[in-house]
């Protein structure tokens, strides 16, 4: 056995070659660094942006629909959360929704102290958004009536809502005996 060394004395490192079986899945010829070709980027890249470009309709929709929610939800409990004040102090209460403000305020009727106003969500148009006072007179009784401020002999129904966004439209409608209905449309 020879062995082989430079000129100054240090030997080459050695290389193996090892047989492969033939099941295996690399040739000994692919000697070649795993990685991604530029066009292969591209296709990714091209198909990342053709999902994000679907998805942004749905987001959106999703968005409208959220915000929708959350202010028919703010409008639905701030009237039944007004009737259960009228009932639990047992006097009369009436809540004021004003519009494009977009405001409610809640006064005690027979001491005439109002609270403050309490925002609702500016994203929402209720009622077409003109400038308008909706009123509700909520009796120790649990009924609900419309503008008046008294439970006796007031013949006014409770005023029905339509709350729209984004082609968005839902309609609240508060019954005399106090329950709170929502019915989506669009």
């Amino acid at each position: 056995m020879t062995i082989f060394t430079n000129q100054r004395g240090i030997r080459p490192a050695r290389r193996f070659h090892i047989a492969r079986s033939a099941g295996s899945s690399r040739s000994a010829s692919a000697s070649r660094v795993a990685g991604f070709t530029i066009a292969e980027l591209l296709i990714a890249m091209a198909v990342a942006a053709i999902l994000a470009a679907m998805s942004v309709p749905i987001v959106n929709t999703t968005m409208a629909r959220m915000r929708m929610n959350s202010a028919v939800s703010a409008i639905s409990s701030s009237i039944s959360k007004a009737r259960y004040q009228a009932i639990r102090n047992s006097d009369i209460y009436t809540l004021a929704i004003s519009v494009p403000q977009n405001t409610y305020v809640v006064t005690d009727v027979s001491t005439n102290v109002a609270s403050s106003a309490v925002p609702l969500p500016n994203t929402v148009a209720i009622n077409g958004g003109s400038a308008a006072v909706f009123t509700y007179t909520l009796c120790p009784n649990g009924t609900v009536y419309g503008a008046g401020g008294t439970c006796t002999n007031n013949v006014n129904a409770p005023p029905a809502l339509i709350v729209t966004y984004s082609q968005l439209q839902t309609n609240i409608n508060v019954s005399t005996v106090g329950n709170v209905t929502t019915t989506v449309i669009h």
